[in-house]
């Protein structure tokens, strides 16, 4: 079973709050990198990409990242997408285009529980989604969240 927790703000400052939440946090885990994608729409007018391709990088540098990026005008945190992972861990975050978060992972943990109660706290109204495996179909979960 795949799983989708998300949640949806207007607000680009809250977007980045919760972004500078997940680096705090995989930071206190013990992370010192992780790997970021910035997905197809990260293209400047010069044709120059930053779209499709993986990179590792330090995880405390991932905000800049995103920042350089948006500076040099290939793209908009919260306009276009932002994927964000971890080695060991069987879950990525999506920042995405349409202002929002994205964590998807398989089964329901203590992380994934621990951002859900957050989002909760926060007012964000967080939702979760599932697909069962070879399904092509999202739909809203039922029962408990995360």
């Amino acid at each position: 079973m795949e799983r989708d927790l998300q949640i949806h703000s207007e607000d680009d400052d809250r977007l980045r709050a919760e972004l500078a939440h997940v680096v705090e946090f995989f930071h206190e885990l013990g992370h010192e990198r992780c790997a970021m994608f910035f997905g197809w729409a990260w293209t400047g007018p010069d044709k120059t990409r930053l779209a499709m391709k993986t990179r590792d990088i330090p995880l405390l540098d991932l905000d800049a990242e995103i920042r350089r990026a948006e500076d040099a005008g290939l793209g908009h945190f919260a306009q276009d997408d932002v994927w964000v992972e971890f080695k060991g861990f069987t879950l990525k975050f999506q920042f995405c285009h349409h202002g929002g978060i994205h964590l998807f992972y398989s089964e329901p943990n203590e992380l994934t529980r621990h951002f859900h109660d957050r989002w909760q706290a926060e007012g964000l109204e967080p939702m979760e989604f599932e697909k069962a495996q070879g399904a092509s179909e999202w739909r809203r979960a039922s029962g408990e969240c995360a």
